[in-house]
């Protein structure tokens, strides 16, 4: 089958407008690379001039949709590439992923985005880019207004200096009003004045094992300075994995007060504790950035999930060689790598149909918003980006991760994960079947 020929996948289940499985079957047609239609399924029924593919009542989302991943390309392909990235996506059932700009050298300009557009084209799912904020990615001085300009006009869908925090109120107040609402500043809410080179959350743990912490206040005072910007100017600020309690609280005051915000948490952060790191003994696994938090910061975020306040879950998909996370708890990198189990991990804390909402629907209409792409949802005229569950619980083994790097968690030999992908069709193209 090419990437034109009609297709049609019969026998489906579908989420519903309330984040639930259907109980009904249905058939999904494909033509031009689009959604020609959705009708409930025929018993017995056969399509002329239609390739069919059997879905076996497993349930059909459509593609997912990683607002915030890195494949370290250029400058650290050892860890990640586009090619292997995008491996790994496909594995775990993406077809559109955005690609932080922390790069070697940064996209700070419209030449380098260029670049990447053009090295990304010939890839099998759809990879979007976002821009440095600031200069070099140093936080000293914003990009010149019309690489802004020009770099929007090419396709980028978001500005951030990703992994650092832009503290400048003035040049944030100046790029949200530049932006107008067309694309989101993506900040990583964590003051760095405050951070003081720590390697885990502030506390009690950090403290019994003598880590140098970095406290929820520095998170805390960055998410209010965005959201009172963002109140100020009428601009969109998108935060990204969001960590503490406060911070959900935070945001959903700012919705409630109509501010243009949108926030993300990743799968690790609603699944795991700091409690972890003394666990697993000083395991670098579970080192990341914003850090692992209390319990009750693990509860906050998942209910600020579920109830909405919170967006969409975003990968933040960081990978790093195996030596590199083999170093001491204190001198390794932070990041794991989250493409290929992601959407297990989330199932299993909030079900199969919410975890479609929050990694398939909400981001699809934040890409949407920004670019006109129909992507996110299954519905006649919408692009054919679809990926096709199984209700089973399941575990990624090692032998079956496609990145170059194997730094993950939630690999616990156990039936921790549910809902596994094992169809992705990109464009109305098969591209990966388990």
């Amino acid at each position: 089958m090419n990437k034109s020929s009609p297709m049609v996948i019969k026998n489906i289940k579908l989420k519903d407008d309330a984040s639930k499985i259907s109980k009904e079957s249905y058939d999904v047609f494909i033509k031009n690379s689009l959604i020609e239609d959705v009708i409930k399924s025929r018993i017995g029924g056969h399509y002329e001039n239609y390739f069919e593919v059997d879905g076996k009542g497993n349930i059909m989302s459509p593609g997912f949709v990683d607002l915030h991943a890195h494949f370290r390309d250029p400058g650290f392909t050892y860890k990640e590439d586009l090619k292997s990235g995008s491996n790994a996506a496909i594995n775990g059932g993406f077809t559109t992923v955005v690609l932080m700009p922390n790069t070697q050298p940064a996209i700070d300009n419209p030449d380098i985005l260029g670049n990447q557009l053009d090295r990304s084209n010939n890839l099998p799912i759809r990879l979007l880019h976002t821009g440095c904020l600031t200069q070099h990615r140093k936080g000293e001085a914003l990009l010149d207004f019309k690489d802004f300009k020009s770099m929007i006009e090419k396709g980028c869908v978001g500005f951030s200096d990703d992994g650092d925090h832009l503290k400048d109120s003035i040049m944030i107040e100046h790029a949200l009003r530049f932006f107008s609402g067309r694309v989101p500043l993506m900040d990583h809410a964590e003051d760095h004045l405050f951070l003081d080179e720590g390697v885990m959350n502030e506390g009690v743990v950090s403290s019994r094992l003598g880590l140098k912490g970095r406290p929820k206040d520095a998170e805390i005072r960055s998410v209010k300075q965005n959201l009172d910007i963002a109140k100020k100017t009428g601009g969109w600020i998108h935060l990204q994995h969001l960590s503490c309690g406060e911070s959900v609280d935070l945001v959903n005051e700012a919705k409630i007060n109509g501010v243009d915000v949108t926030s993300e948490v990743t799968p690790h952060h609603i699944s795991y504790t700091e409690d972890q790191i003394e666990i697993h003994k000083f395991n670098s696994q579970f080192k990341v950035n914003p850090p692992l938090r209390t319990e009750n910061d693990r509860i906050k975020c998942l209910e600020g999930l579920e109830n909405g306040v919170i967006d969409v879950v975003a990968t933040d998909h960081a990978p790093h060689s195996d030596i590199e996370k083999r170093d001491v708890f204190s001198d390794a990198p932070s990041g794991i790598n989250g493409l290929e189990n992601a959407f297990g991990v989330v199932a299993s804390k909030i079900g199969i149909g919410k975890a479609i909402e929050k990694m398939a629907k909400n981001p699809g209409s934040i890409i949407k918003r920004i670019s006109g792409l129909k992507i996110g949802e299954i519905r006649r005229g919408y692009i054919a980006d679809l990926t096709m569950i199984s209700n089973e619980n399941w575990i990624l083994d090692l032998d079956d991760i496609k990145s170059k790097s194997k730094n993950y968690l939630m690999n616990e030999k156990k039936n921790f994960l549910k809902g596994k992908p094992i169809m992705t069709i990109f464009g109305g193209k098969l591209i990966h079947h388990d």
